[in-house]
């Protein structure tokens, strides 16, 4: 009989990481760039070729080492409280049932056209990701379709997978995504938004990639629900639809309620520069408000909203944990070290090679600092120039750092998004989740490896 093989916890997973990032500070000479601030894009940014080591090495000491990670939990203190508050806000809503006879509403509505629902739900996301630039964000849309999908008969995996893989095929290829696309022409001085019609065709291509893994997943399950990843899993946790309750007039105010709470944060993050503080509030807010239009007491709401934040509080930790990794290689100044030597490899890549290149650095790179902003100002002032010299345009430039910051936002376990949005799928394992979209990321690498190549071979600019 063959063995499987036994991945570890993602706390052994992460920890591993943590001390390797440890001991490669310790092995990496420590060096660092010069900044510079740029009116053009607002902030500082990496002055070009201004690499240099130096002389003292500041490896990890044991004092850094042993405060790192309450150093990465305050670093990571926002997504946390988004994920701890909004799970504990939307446990009140839960607990009303409102999203339970909502949703079975809407199937009954809708009854015998599950796949098309699948297929319209995972385009809408990719839409927020790519048309708003809303990723964290979308974390909230999560409660709600995974109880979809497991009301549909499927299970949690596939309702993440619906709004992971569709809010990140949309927030990788940013048609107008503020925070990839706009930043980082901002930074090389492109006009904002320009190269759209070539990243529309790319967006539309990502997102059918999505819907065909969420079919193909869907497939699978209708074939025989003991087929999913989380089939007999331990500590997996799922909507109780046990009964299909009614939709009473309370249920349905409760459910406008949750809705409205839905849109005004998408509004607030869109036009009024709200971020994860204020989405926070919303959704803390809304479970209020939502329980005392079904009638819940005071104490019911408290006892809902302790039951959900205590559920997701071992799963919001491993966001902090993962930060760390960042915080050690930063504080021994090796992070620019590893950039410099990645940035310099590019220049021995066959010229038609080297969007693909920066590509595959980038996916890389994802694995230590999952924050597009953060690599976008330390890595674009050097691949842009790197580029020039090798015949890549800056905007092809941007194009391949995008496709590659952004898929691996759903594999790595060092991803803050990642590790937030299996939390509130019901705490799916992260190895019933890398099972499940290997194949997805491994597909989604090779179409942006070919994106990338077609657009340096007919000239992108």
């Amino acid at each position: 009989m063959k063995k499987e093989l036994k991945v570890p916890h993602v706390y052994v997973i992460v920890i591993f990481l943590i001390l390797l990032s440890a001991i490669l500070t310790y092995i990496i000479p420590a060096g660092t760039y010069e900044f510079a601030f740029d009116e053009a894009a607002n902030r500082n940014v990496v002055v070009a070729d201004s690499f240099t080591y130096l002389e003292t090495q500041t490896p990890t000491s044991f004092h850094t080492l042993l405060t790192s990670i309450s150093k990465g939990m305050a670093a990571s203190v926002d997504i946390m409280m988004l994920v701890i508050l909004v799970v504990a806000g939307f446990q009140i809503i839960t607990d009303t049932g409102a999203l339970s006879a909502g949703i079975f509403a809407l199937l009954r509505l809708l009854k015998g056209k599950n796949k098309l629902v699948l297929v319209i739900m995972t385009v809408i996301y990719s839409t927020i990701g790519g048309y708003l630039g809303w990723l964290e964000g979308q974390l909230v849309f999560i409660p709600i379709t995974v109880t979809m999908a497991v009301a549909m008969g499927y299970d949690n995996i596939l309702g993440f997978m619906v709004v992971g893989l569709g809010a990140i095929c949309g927030y990788a290829t940013g048609p107008l995504n503020v925070y990839t696309t706009a930043l980082c022409q901002g930074i090389l001085s492109l006009p904002v938004y320009s190269g759209l019609a070539f990243r529309v065709v790319v967006w539309a291509l990502f997102t059918a990639l999505a819907c065909v893994f969420v079919l193909a997943y869907a497939k699978r399950l209708d074939k025989d629900p003991k087929n999913s990843l989380v089939y007999g899993v331990e500590g997996v946790t799922q909507p109780d639809l046990s009964e299909e309750p009614e939709f009473t007039v309370r249920r349905k105010l409760v459910f406008i309620i949750t809705l409205a709470g839905i849109i005004l944060s998408a509004v607030g993050s869109t036009m009024w520069g709200w971020y994860l503080q204020e989405i926070t509030g919303v959704f803390i807010f809304t479970g209020i408000l939502g329980g005392i239009a079904y009638g819940m007491t005071g104490n019911q709401m408290a006892n809902s909203f302790t039951e959900g934040a205590k559920m997701i509080i071992p799963s919001a930790l491993v966001i902090g944990a993962a930060r760390t990794i960042l915080i050690l290689l930063e504080s021994a100044n090796v992070l620019h070290t590893v950039i410099n030597f990645l940035a310099g490899a590019i220049g021995v890549i066959p010229a038609s090679l080297t969007g693909v290149a920066i590509n595959l650095i980038t996916v890389l790179l994802n694995a230590f600092i999952t924050s597009a902003s953060a690599k976008a100002a330390i890595l674009m002032p050097i691949l842009s120039p790197l580029g020039d010299i090798l015949g890549l345009n800056g905007q092809l430039t941007i194009v391949a750092y995008q496709l590659g910051d952004g898929f691996t936002n759903m594999f790595w376990p060092t991803s803050g998004v990642l590790m937030a949005g299996l939390a509130m799928s019901g705490n799916i394992p992260w190895d019933r989740w890398a099972k499940a979209v290997w194949k997805f990321i491994a597909a989604a690498t090779v179409l942006s490896a070919v994106v990338v190549f077609v657009g340096q071979a007919i000239g992108l600019s």
